[in-house]
């Protein structure tokens, strides 16, 4: 079966090529022009160059496809909202109506446990109600989501959807990378009394989750967490990291919502002053880290065969292997 993966030089993206080479699939992968491919390129995987706002070119790239797993997204809390539903949006939808066209035969929707919200105070699972967070990204998902459930209703769209939880790993220069350094540094604070659940699964075991929902025939018209239920409090996590890198574990502690106010100000003022970059903290990233958000995958388990595979302890391991390659190669490049 020959696959497209679109979002293949991203987090989750690479490493379900990974999955999808060792199996011994053709691989087809829809690049943005500019982006570093040599890496798909020396795994044997077909490149096509386009963008999730060009239409034209994601219909050269479908020809002959029989399953696309799109993984690609305008991500982040912070941008121009246009941005966002460009590629959320309407970009999906011209990727879906470019399946339907072609006759691909199954569609996996990577979308994102921020749809039921940022903090979900407890325990959800995939009936509970989407929620938009004040954030573009938030109501990007969640708007694409209704959009999917429009098209497999009324066109039949053989779509299934995954909502993986908080993705961490090798390769993971956006979050992890971050945490490490300031756990490394010394200025990593813990947020509220950091004994709240956070959704953590690795970036493998959600790959196979796709690739597990990509196969199951009563998955079509669904949708799935994926996330690792093994219990880990945010306290947990960073001081996992902090052994993993031999550092201080964080003592600091600030407090939950004098936290997320401080948070809503400091955003209020990056748009007033039209900022390009996001504030040093948002709500986003502040209810991730510091919610409670845990995630009944029972659905995932029964109708998938889905079952997490990586604990706290090797995850992190694993992912503190690759920071200390990743700061070693970094540092070697810079000029003497």
């Amino acid at each position: 079966m020959t696959v497209l993966v679109t979002g293949a030089t991203g987090l989750l993206g690479s490493h379900l090529v990974d999955l999808l080479v060792e199996r011994g699939e053709p691989v087809r992968a829809l690049i943005r022009p500019g982006e570093n491919a040599s890496r798909l390129a020396h795994s044997g995987v077909t490149i096509y160059w386009g963008d999730m706002a060009d239409r034209a070119s994601m219909e050269g790239a479908i020809q002959g496809i029989e399953c696309i797993l799109h993984c690609a997204a305008r991500t982040g809390p912070w941008g121009p909202e246009a941005e966002y539903r460009a590629i959320n949006v309407r970009g999906l939808k011209w990727l879906v109506e470019a399946a339907l066209a072609a006759g691909v035969r199954r569609f996996v929707h990577v979308s994102s446990i921020t749809v039921h919200g940022n903090d979900v105070g407890g325990m959800a699972d995939e009936t509970a109600p989407l929620r938009s967070e004040p954030n573009p990204y938030s109501r990007s998902k969640v708007a694409g989501e209704q959009l999917l459930a429009k098209m497999i209703h009324e066109r039949a769209a053989p779509v299934t959807i995954v909502r993986p939880g908080w993705i961490y790993g090798p390769r993971d220069t956006a979050s992890f990378a971050r945490f490490a350094t300031m756990i490394h540094q010394g200025k990593m604070v813990i947020i509220g009394s950091g004994n709240n659940h956070v959704p953590l699964i690795y970036v493998r075991d959600v790959a196979q989750g796709i690739l597990l929902a990509s196969e199951a025939p009563q998955a079509i018209g669904k949708a799935y967490l994926l996330v690792n239920d093994e219990p880990v409090t945010q306290r947990d996590y960073l001081y996992a990291i902090a052994d993993a890198l031999g550092a201080p574990r964080p003592r600091r502690h600030i407090p939950y919502r004098p936290a997320l106010l401080l948070g809503a100000i400091a955003e209020a003022g990056g748009h007033l002053l039209r900022r390009q970059r996001p504030p040093p903290i948002t709500r986003y990233g502040l209810q991730l880290l510091g919610g409670e958000n845990r995630f009944d995958i029972s659905r995932a388990r029964r109708e998938l065969g889905f079952a997490p595979q990586v604990n706290l302890a090797t995850g992190v391991q694993m992912s503190v292997a690759w920071f200390m390659s990743y700061q070693q190669s970094a540092t070697s490049l810079q000029p003497a």
